[in-house]
């Protein structure tokens, strides 16, 4: 029994080995797949974690470009309108100073006949005292001071210009520097751009504005005072814009300096209206006029800064061309205008005619309007005629920069046009015809900016400034997103780590050694690589928490992300799905991805939602 027992034993024993083996077996094989996937999932993580760096990182470098860049153009806008105030100074000095040559003018064709000559000693001994010596004294001593002040103010622009525009490259350079940094400190070793981030990388690089002359618009746009464009497109241009911003900052003395001044109970205004009406039962008929008369007299200082441009006679034109010149006037102005209008209205049997007759004459603004009105149909017999409305007291112009090459007329208000001078520029003292005009327009009132009989105001005397060469160098966003999201203001950053680098052991030193043969495990990655990617955007917001006060603007406006709001910062987005269909296709090789007609359907809805009104 005892034996049979020992021998059911010896039989029995080592059974277990078996199932140990077994499970020791699945055990290794479980660990090798928890490690490789574990070291997966770390290197996915790290990988991605790298490309999200990278892409925030860059993206931080260019909102800092564009806060720079924003912050140049301001200050490159506020010495412009420095520049306009010194040539106002200068323009205020001429003007002073030409109050004793129009009423020396005054007095040597009126007062004087009338007073036997009497008043001309007593005039030149006022004018000299209030009028001449000053006004001889601020022109020598603002002009040399707007002469500097232009000069100064014009080279700093275009330090500003020049650095901005060079902070705009090497913001560049400097962000594909971050990109490699962020990859070396965050991604596994042996992680490098994939084929599609490289693609990705040129396109932003393109769009931001780097790299001209290239097809497609671009997100940035550098601006160069030398380049040269037709008339048109240089007005809806980078320059256009900026002088519009530049003429909009301008502060009341450059933008409309003047004052106002009526005897007491003007203007006089007349209008006497009176309607008569007779019913005949089945028919009706109604008369009706109306006059009306208006009188106004006043005494008007008005003047004030432009930047224009100089056009040339035939070609195109470049932002050097910009031109800072300045008037003031100080006039007597009259106005009147009146007319009448009679009509009469028969109506029967429900149907109505209205026959009328009337005419009207406007005598303002330095223009002579006669209207006549017969049946209802207006004609003007004379449309906007020149003609004298004021009687000048003083007149004065100032200007820096390039001129106009007719020598004839230098420097009456025909300067620097990029048009017609409207009635609104120079703070209308554009409308003083007299004070502007050179001397034959009135053979009794010799006078006018280009010539007075005692001390003539020449071209040089008011081009206080031939130095200053237009508007310098700026950059500005264009408003153009690139279609689809791929390139500025978004960016995509796409990195790759091949299988032998993710095989490779911790220290870097060569491959690990793994179980080969049945118990061999094979990552299968998609072309044999590890792959991610990531999306960045520049975006325009101006603080508006309640915590933040010190941020919202006075006027209560919304500010817009363009160069000159200096609010951009950057963040990670969502990748989109054409981003991640473009990136299987060229970073994975992987076209039968799009074999699912979900795939395709996600595809173009995703796609349209970037065109207006979205999907």
């Amino acid at each position: 029994m005892l034996t049979q027992r020992l021998a059911s034993r010896s039989i029995q024993k080592g059974q277990a080995a078996v199932a140990v083996m077994l499970f020791l077996a699945v055990m290794t094989v479980s660990g090798l797949a928890l490690y490789k996937s574990g070291k997966l999932t770390s290197d996915k993580m790290q990988l991605q974690n790298a490309a999200d760096a990278a892409a925030y990182s860059m993206s931080l470098v260019e909102a800092r470009d564009l806060n720079f860049a924003a912050y140049m153009n301001r200050a490159i806008v506020a010495n412009e309108v420095a520049v306009g105030q010194l040539v106002g100074l200068a323009s205020w000095a001429f003007h002073w100073r030409s109050f004793a040559d129009f009423l020396m003018a005054y007095d040597t064709c009126c007062i004087g006949p009338a007073t036997l000559g009497v008043s001309t000693p007593i005039m030149q001994s006022i004018t000299n005292i209030a009028w001449r010596v000053p006004g001889e004294a601020f022109i020598n001593i603002l002009s040399p001071i707007a002469n500097f002040g232009t000069t100064v103010l014009h080279n700093i622009n275009k330090f500003y210009g020049l650095a901005q525009y060079g902070y705009h490259i090497v913001s560049i350079i400097f962000a594909v520097g971050v990109l490699d940094e962020m990859i070396n400190q965050n991604a596994p070793p042996g992680a490098r751009i994939s084929d599609f981030g490289i693609v990705a990388l040129i396109t932003h690089i393109a769009t931001y504005g780097v790299l001209p002359n290239l097809p497609g618009e671009q997100f940035v746009s550098a601006y160069s005072p030398t380049k040269s464009e037709p008339v048109d497109d240089f007005k809806q241009g980078g320059y256009g814009r900026l002088a519009a911003l530049i003429r909009d900052a301008r502060d009341p003395f450059t933008k409309g300096r003047g004052w106002e001044l009526r005897p007491p109970g003007f203007p006089i205004d007349i209008d006497v209206s009176e309607s008569f009406k007779l019913d005949l039962g089945v028919a009706s008929a109604e008369f009706g006029f109306r006059v009306w008369f208006h009188l106004d007299i006043s005494l008007e200082r008005k003047g004030s800064s432009e930047l224009r441009v100089i056009l040339p006679a035939s070609g195109n034109v470049n932002a050097k061309r910009f031109n800072w010149s300045s008037a003031d006037t100080t006039g007597l102005f009259f106005e009147i205008a009146g007319g009448f209008r009679a009509w009469v209205e028969l109506c029967a049997l429900g149907l109505c005619e209205e026959a009328s007759v009337g005419g009207s004459v406007s005598l303002a603004n330095s223009r002579l309007d006669v209207t006549v009105e017969i049946l209802g149909i207006e004609i003007e017999i004379i449309p906007g005629m020149p003609f004298p409305t004021s009687a000048p007291f003083g007149a004065g112009f100032a200007q820096a920069g390039k001129t106009t090459p007719n020598k004839l007329h230098k420097p009456k208000m025909t300067l620097a046009p990029i048009g017609p001078i409207e009635p609104e520029h120079y703070g209308e003292a554009a409308n003083n015809l007299l004070a502007w005009e050179s001397p034959g327009i009135l053979p009794l009132l010799p006078v006018g900016v280009s010539y007075f009989p005692d001390h003539p105001i020449t071209a040089t005397k008011s081009h206080v400034n031939k130095r200053y060469a237009g508007l310098p160098h700026y950059v500005d966003t264009t408003g153009n997103e690139s279609f689809l999201g791929i390139g500025a203001p978004n960016l995509i950053i796409g990195l790759v780590l091949d299988e032998a680098d993710f095989d490779m052991n911790a220290a870097g030193s060569g491959a690990e050694t793994e179980p080969v043969g049945r118990l061999g495990l094979t990552e299968q990655l998609a072309d044999n690589e590890l792959a991610v990617i990531a999306k960045s955007e520049l975006y325009f917001s101006r603080p508006t928490d309640k915590f933040a006060s010190h941020f919202f603007r006075a006027d209560g406006q919304t500010e817009f992300g363009n160069g000159f709001n200096p609010y951009w910062q950057a963040r990670l987005i969502d990748t989109s799905y054409p981003d991640r269909i473009i990136a299987l296709f060229i970073q994975q090789k992987e076209p039968g991805f799009l074999n699912l007609v979900e795939s395709f359907n996600l595809f173009f809805s995703d796609i349209l939602s970037y065109l207006p009104g979205g999907a």
